[in-house]
């Protein structure tokens, strides 16, 4: 069967210079209308021509197309209109619908007016859709440019200690993917080749080791395969405990290593890393945690899978009694006093050990009997869980290293002890994958849900990093103390930006009064709502957030407001700084605040999008904020920097 036009459906040919079907009607016809559009003329209007021109020669097309000179070209005549005609009716009935969505797609584009010419489709209902998709395509094109400058400056915000702390949770979790494949590819082999080989060596013998290994090895079983794992989770793990419990206990060198890796990520700390990790160790808290046990307790249950139910209980209840009788005996400092009770004991952590125990046999009952892919797919997922919450542990600066790392090897040892004795003594109970993973997605989701929403405000206080700081008189910080500060905020890069040209020495509800009576207030907080509101063009000025800007990775502690007019708003933002100064009177030292204030003017371009830009006079703004605190206060003076800087006493 020949090839078809894919205009009008009829058989395509090659002759001379017409290298489309339909005696070359259709290709000439489109290299007119490409003559008559080309240049500055738009596509729209290329377009309307080709229907108009398209229209009126249709039915000259049409017999040019399908000559009927015998009977035989009669019935060729018939087949080859039949598709246009099809093709037509379907236009016909879409009508506006076909020629906004064809301007979406490449092959359809430009063939498309000369079907709705030659098919009769109103000329008036062509061009309204045809401006309208017009209209449309250009914003989609140009729509992605205005938001990707739009976020420009927010993508300069983020942290390099934020994206260090990324990565490197990004790379702990592609580690364990990758351990995970590799012991699975390489270790696999040989470690069958030692089994079989202990299977043997006992085979021969008749005393309880044999019997021993015999009952955890035998290939013949069912469960050879994960009693063989099982094994080697346990006596690595077991190891492992006790390698570190002997350190901490002897005060070995890996002691050292805890205070280099509680610097390490303090130095990474940021705001919005400790609002994410404080919703991690949230959804590993007690509450989260006792709500997945007593929803699987209660599946279990209700599914008569008692012995099971019994080891669940179990692998809970003495983990927990464990984690409590070692904190008790060691009573080991945290890294800072967050806690009250038993819970300022750290070794072991009780969030790391008590979720590898819950995730580690969940995954464990959910894994058995199931492929090898399957296998794979719950156990890296629960083991991203698991990471995830110990990680969250050491960035908070709640645990040592050394707390979370024998707490994970506890909890693993306990989890295989109990596989193994689980594979030798429950038989036929089955346990169903999927509703019970669904029970457990589902209690995660609304309790951990419900904790987050809850409490995090509250743990973000508890949690806080509280960096050390030193302590300068009145006298010295404005005399020559206030040349020690950074002048200007510094990039991700390490260029200078705008200048810091303002220093408070105050308390946040000080600082905060004096600027509310002169008529500067905090901006809107970053939420999904106050995101949103950038991509409208009409939104007030004072309903926008406040793009964060960060020095040396710290985003601004506080942040002000004055409007100046629809289109204009000055924004003071401080940080605090490690400095704290005393008090003029009897009370206790004010934290000094160093900040920089900005005049930003906004922009709407095509009436699409809000846009924010920072105007470069420093001056002008300076002298606005120092003349509203001066009428409220009498604590503004000048000084003379680099560039301007007031310092300012609340």
């Amino acid at each position: 069967m020949g090839a078809r036009c894919g205009v009008c459906g009829g058989p395509a040919r090659v002759a001379g210079r017409d290298r489309h079907g339909c005696s070359g009607q259709f290709d000439r016809l489109r290299r007119r209308r490409a003559r008559r559009a080309s240049g500055a003329r738009p596509g729209v209007g290329g377009d309307c021509r080709s229907v108009r021109c398209d229209s009126r020669r249709r039915h000259k097309l049409l017999a040019r197309s399908s000559p009927s000179r015998s009977d035989s070209r009669a019935v060729a005549d018939e087949g080859l209109s039949r598709p246009f005609r099809s093709r037509a009716s379907v236009l016909c009935e879409n009508g506006g619908k076909s020629v906004f969505l064809a301007r979406f797609l490449g092959p359809l584009r430009a063939v498309v007016p000369v079907v709705a010419g030659m098919s009769g489709l109103p000329a008036p209902q062509f061009y309204v859709f045809n401006v309208l998709s017009a209209l449309v395509w250009a914003a989609a094109h140009l729509a992605p440019g205005f938001l990707f400058g739009a976020s420009l400056q927010l993508a300069g915000a983020v942290s390099s200690r934020l994206a260090v702390l990324l990565l490197f949770v990004a790379g702990a979790l592609w580690l364990v993917v990758w351990l995970v494949a590799l012991l699975h590819r390489q270790a696999r082999p040989r470690i069958e080749g030692w089994r079989d080989r202990a299977v043997a060596w006992a085979s021969t013998r008749s005393n309880l080791p044999a019997r021993i290994v015999l009952s955890l090895l035998d290939p013949t079983r069912v469960e050879s395969k994960a009693l063989l794992a099982a094994a080697l989770m346990l006596i690595g793990s077991a190891w492992l405990f006790f390698g570190v419990l002997e350190d901490v206990l002897s005060n070995d060198p890996l002691v050292q290593v805890d205070r280099r890796v509680y610097a390490m990520l303090q130095m990474l700390r940021t705001a919005w890393g400790d609002s994410l990790m404080v919703a991690v160790t949230e959804l590993g808290s007690a509450p989260a945690v006792i709500s997945i046990i007593t929803a699987v307790s209660l599946w279990l249950a209700a599914k008569r899978c008692w012995r099971t139910l019994g080891y669940w209980l179990a692998a809970v209840g003495f983990a927990q009694l464990l984690v409590w009788t070692l904190k008790f005996t060691l009573g080991r400092a945290r890294p800072t006093e967050i806690y009250s009770g038993i819970d300022p004991f750290s070794f072991p952590s009780g969030h790391a050990a008590m979720n590898i125990v819950v995730y580690g046999f969940l995954a464990f009952l959910l894994a058995r009997a199931k492929p090898v892919g399957t296998k794979i797919a719950i156990t890296l997922s629960a083991a991203m869980v698991i990471l995830l919450i110990a990680f969250s542990r050491l960035y908070l600066g709640a645990h040592w290293f050394s707390d979370v790392l024998a707490s994970l090897s506890l909890g693993l040892a306990w989890v295989a002890l109990l596989s193994i004795a689980y594979l030798n003594h429950v038989g036929p109970e089955k346990v169903s994958a999927l509703p019970l993973s669904m029970v457990v997605g589902l209690t995660l989701a609304l309790v951990g849900g419900w904790v987050v929403v809850e409490d995090h405000r509250a743990d973000l206080a508890q949690y806080a990093y509280r960096p050390r700081s030193d302590t300068v008189p009145v006298a010295d910080w404005r005399a020559d103390g206030w040349r020690r500060l950074a002048s200007t905020r510094t990039d991700l890069g390490g260029d200078a930006e705008e200048p810091l040209s303002v220093q408070w020495a105050g308390p946040t509800e000080a600082v905060a009064g004096i600027l509310n009576r002169a008529g500067w207030h905090a901006p809107p907080p970053w939420a999904a709502k106050t995101a949103l509101l950038w991509l409208l063009p009409n939104t007030p000025i004072d309903q926008l957030a406040v793009l964060p800007k960060l020095d040396y990775g710290e985003a601004q502690g506080m942040t002000f407001i004055k409007v100046l007019n629809a289109d204009e708003r000055t924004v003071l933002r401080l940080w605090l700084s490690a400095y704290v100064v005393e008090s003029t009177g009897a009370g206790p030292p004010h934290p000094l605040w160093i900040g920089m204030v900005t005049t930003e003017r906004l922009r709407r371009p095509v009436g699409l999008i809000t846009l924010a830009a920072t105007q470069h006079d420093f001056t002008t703004p300076l002298r606005r904020l120092a003349q509203d605190v001066r009428a409220q206060q009498g604590s503004a003076q000048w000084q003379e920097w680099t560039g301007r800087v007031v310092l300012l006493i609340g």
